[in-house]
């Protein structure tokens, strides 16, 4: 079966910095994975390089091939010559390969207006032409030139090339235990610094020196584990626990997009930017009050397997 041959599963709307975990879910299902995209993301938490951006625990690509044991990588590079020949070589093995590029180039609200990371499914390379499907805009394989690639590739929102590959697919079937117990167990192991990123954030917005506020990497990391404990919550026996914390993740992802969308509206301006601070610290605080209700969870699953 050509590559070409591949029709993404999950497709439309990707919210803002969800269009990764998009992606991959579709290299995940093209592999195999069931329920791709509500068992993707098994990492809870945060990640701060000391700009205008907090994203999420930048885990859940290590985390997702851990915990299915599968080969997931997420790669970035120093060149174009080196990003263009792992995507060549992971097509040679018959494996599509998900690629950051700039939106500015793309078919979408942003093509010719503004310069914003996007991911999209490049499934052929010829030399000449590349295929790709964009599995929020343009599902159907479309062509564009080597060098139309390379542009919007070599854009600096784009990450370094940042690259997504996927060379064998799942060799464990996650239960529903597993699952519950790695998003613990991540935020458990990683409570320090990720408590520390936080609040270095905060801190940086208050002293005025944040910028506009770029959250939407948490808000997209909260999307998916939404997912993923809506999933866990149509198994009866643990439905109620799994459900509480499918709905605290569900709102957790919707104010975090509330926040990352006033901001971007705000310019960075003085107008709003207490109210934007006060949400920044009060969904801190929700995220450390779900502790409680994944615990419990995981506690209802071990009971439930002894």
């Amino acid at each position: 079966m050509s590559l070409l041959e591949l029709a993404p599963a999950i497709t439309g709307t990707a919210p803002f910095g969800s269009c990764y975990q998009q992606c991959a879910a579709n290299l995940a299902s093209w592999k195999r994975l069931g329920h791709a995209a509500e068992t993707l993301c098994t990492s809870w938490g945060f990640s701060w390089g000391g700009g205008p951006v907090l994203d999420g625990s930048e885990r859940w690509s290590a985390a997702a091939a851990a915990v299915h044991h599968m080969d997931l990588a997420d790669r970035t590079f120093d060149s174009w010559d080196a990003a263009e020949r792992a995507e060549r070589e992971s097509l040679a093995g018959e494996h599509p390969v998900a690629a950051a590029v700039d939106a500015f180039h793309l078919p979408s609200s942003y093509e010719g207006k503004e310069h914003i990371a996007h991911c999209v499914l490049l499934l052929a390379h010829d030399g000449d032409r590349v295929w790709i499907s964009d599995p929020m805009n343009r599902p159907e394989p479309t062509a564009y030139s080597a060098e139309e690639w390379r542009r919007m590739r070599s854009a600096e929102v784009a990450g370094s090339f940042r690259t997504l590959l996927l060379t064998s697919g799942p060799r464990h079937r996650a239960t529903a235990l597993e699952l519950a117990t790695a998003v613990r167990e991540d935020a458990l192991t990683h409570r320090s610094a990720d408590r520390a990123a936080f609040e270095g954030y905060l801190a940086a917005c208050e002293a005025g020196t944040a910028g506009v506020l770029d959250v939407s990497g948490v808000a997209a990391e909260r999307l998916y584990l939404g997912k993923l404990f809506k999933h866990l919550a149509a198994d009866a026996r643990t439905g109620e626990e799994a459900a509480v914390v499918a709905e605290g993740f569900t709102s957790l992802s919707r104010r975090w997009y509330l926040l990352h969308t006033l901001s971007r509206e705000s310019g960075g301006g003085a107008t709003g930017h207490a109210r934007l601070l006060r949400m920044l610290a009060e969904l801190g605080d929700r995220e450390t009050r779900l502790t409680v209700a994944v615990d419990a969870l995981v506690s209802a699953l071990t009971a439930q397997a002894e």
